[in-house]
């Protein structure tokens, strides 16, 4: 009898609402949905730690999708309680956030960097520690320079901007399979590449 091993969560962020759906502070929102429709999962709110969740089992371990409902800059503050109660090794977490330094269809894998500025990152640190693997969702930088960043992140995508991201979202998808197949090292040697636009 084949034993599953400890449960891994994969973080997305974002805003909880309608409003903020199609907003570029919510590709780990759109990644997650993107993840769970390829595996044929839906989500289920969790109230008790004010989250949505999903799980799927990959090559006989557990993986927990993850979409914090508490808004973007308190992202961690019931992950510690959700990822213990599910068995989830803390460590081993991946998230999935924006990157305002990558264009738009760009994406990165890192781990053990700083926030950049993130509040939704920093909040996730500040619970789970600064080591984990992320995989870095571009969404271009401001053209508007008089525009607050706070509300550049709130801003909805361009069309043309949406089309490219959904081109785009079966190459992320499948930088994350590296992830969890291949181990994180290799996969940034694949998968960190610029992609021409």
């Amino acid at each position: 009898m084949i034993c599953l091993v400890s449960c891994v969560a994969i973080i997305g962020l974002g805003n909880p609402g309608s409003r903020y759906s199609k907003t570029r502070h919510n590709l780990g929102f759109w990644f997650l949905d993107n993840l769970a429709k390829s595996h044929g999962i839906t989500f289920q709110s969790k109230s008790k730690f004010n989250s949505d969740i999903s799980k799927f089992t990959h090559n006989d371990r557990s993986y927990m999708l993850v979409k914090p409902l508490t808004f973007m800059n308190q992202s961690g503050k019931y992950l510690r309680s959700l990822l213990s109660n599910n068995s989830c090794d803390l460590d081993k977490s991946i998230l999935v956030h924006d990157e305002l330094t990558l264009p738009i269809g760009q994406m990165k894998i890192s781990t053990g960097k700083s926030a950049g500025g993130h509040n939704g990152v920093k909040s996730i640190f500040d619970t789970l520690g600064n080591s984990l693997c992320r995989l870095r969702l571009g969404i271009g930088q401001k053209e508007n320079p008089d525009m607050a960043l706070s509300d550049y992140v709130l801003t909805t995508f361009k069309q043309s901007e949406g089309q490219l991201l959904e081109s785009r979202s079966k190459h992320f998808l499948n930088a994350l399979k590296s992830i969890l197949d291949d181990g994180v090292e290799q996969a940034m040697n694949i998968y960190n590449q610029p992609i021409k636009q």
